[in-house]
């Protein structure tokens, strides 16, 4: 594709994945006392009453909408026994190019996690350069996107489920005339439905140490503003986990993408967006296809403090073959954990990622990567 770009998905995820409750289910387990870990399974610790409450101000860094704050506020609680992390969410940002928005997030998970559900929206308007045959170009975009979820848990390590998604989204230049392909993606309206399925082999949800996560999704768009245009997508990620020297952990992830051509540019196939790659602008390279690979070893310097050591390759092109065979783009960097909470595991992350042009990018949020 000739204009790459992500405004949809920067959008939501520039408000929820910049919050404390968009990335409740997706961190480390915190530890009560440097012996040892919390048991999230006790009476004490199960139940809405025993949940936690976390609300702050999150200073981050993102190289397509610059530095900026998000205040979040989430309530945290494990509805069973068996089951992760429960969340209810609120929280808004502002960047220092002007980007701005709110988002909302609830998800539960229940008897074991067998029963997966999950709301969330944003409403967002955001700044940033899309590249046009390698020249940035300023535009703003307006995005509202709402979206539900539902999983259901089949076997003990195996998750099918679907989702439906709508959104309106509005490109403006910034300065002179949009190029005419992205004046196709200027204004519309899509409804989304999905497919997914997830086997999940981790020994724990939050921060697994071993196991593999495998997921794969089917994604179908439509445009209910332009005519009978719609597309295809899938995106495949298969993540492994091992302890490595000491209480450290050894990540990896492999994800694959193939989006059909009439795929909008914010949903089309990304390096940063699609697959979480640190290195480059997640605006910069987007294509109808994307093959990348990520390494991390993750350690511990002292009590809540942390660490992480990171590198990773992908390329993208107009099909899985052109990619798989294309120019890949490399980087590697480091970064700081930072424990926010003593009963549920937030991780405050700031990470320094230098790629082969010897650029370097300084990402700020909330949660590890993968």
């Amino acid at each position: 594709m000739g204009a790459p770009g992500q405004g949809l998905r920067l959008g939501a995820l520039a408000v929820l994945a910049a919050l404390v409750f968009a990335q409740a289910g997706a961190q480390p387990v915190e530890p009560s006392e440097p012996t040892g870990p919390v048991d999230l399974g006790t009476a004490e610790t199960v139940g809405l009453r025993n949940g936690s409450f976390v609300l702050a101000p999150i200073p981050f860094e993102n190289p397509s909408l610059g530095s900026g704050l998000a205040l979040g506020g989430a309530y945290l609680f494990k509805a069973d026994p068996g089951s992760g992390t429960s969340f209810v969410g609120l929280g808004a940002f502002k960047t220092s190019n002007d980007s701005r928005g709110y988002g909302f997030g609830l998800g539960t998970k229940l008897r074991s996690d067998q029963l997966n559900f999950s709301v969330r929206g944003a409403d967002a308007d955001l700044n940033y350069d899309l590249y046009a045959a390698g020249t940035p170009v300023p535009i703003t975009q307006s995005v509202s996107a709402v979206e539900v979820e539902f999983g259901y848990g089949f076997r003990d390590n195996l998750t099918a489920g679907a989702g439906l998604s709508y959104a309106n989204t509005v490109l403006s230049p910034r300065l002179g005339v949009l190029p005419p392909d992205l004046a196709l993606d200027a204004d519309l309206e899509l409804a989304k439905g999905k497919l997914f399925l997830t086997w999940d082999s981790r020994d724990d949800s939050m921060y697994p140490t071993t196991g593999a996560l495998v997921s794969g999704e089917v994604t179908y768009g439509t445009f209910l503003n332009a005519g009978d245009r719609d597309y295809w997508k899938a995106v495949v990620k298969a993540a492994g986990y091992r302890t490595l020297l000491g209480d450290g952990v050894l990540a990896g992830r492999v994800t694959a993408c193939s989006a059909t051509s009439d795929a909008p540019f914010f949903d089309a196939c990304s390096l940063g967006a699609t697959d979480s790659f640190r290195g480059y602008s997640s605006t910069e390279f987007i294509d109808d296809a994307l093959l990348s690979f990520q390494a991390e070893y993750r350690g511990q310097l002292y009590k809540r403090l942390g660490y992480v050591v990171f590198a990773g390759a992908g390329a993208v092109g107009p099909d899985l073959g052109a990619a798989a065979a294309g120019s890949y783009r490399t980087a590697a960097g480091i970064g700081i954990r930072y424990r926010l909470s003593k009963t549920f595991p937030l991780d405050y992350a700031i990470d320094l990622a230098a790629n082969e042009r010897g650029e370097s990018l300084l990402y700020v949020s909330v949660g590890q990567r993968f």
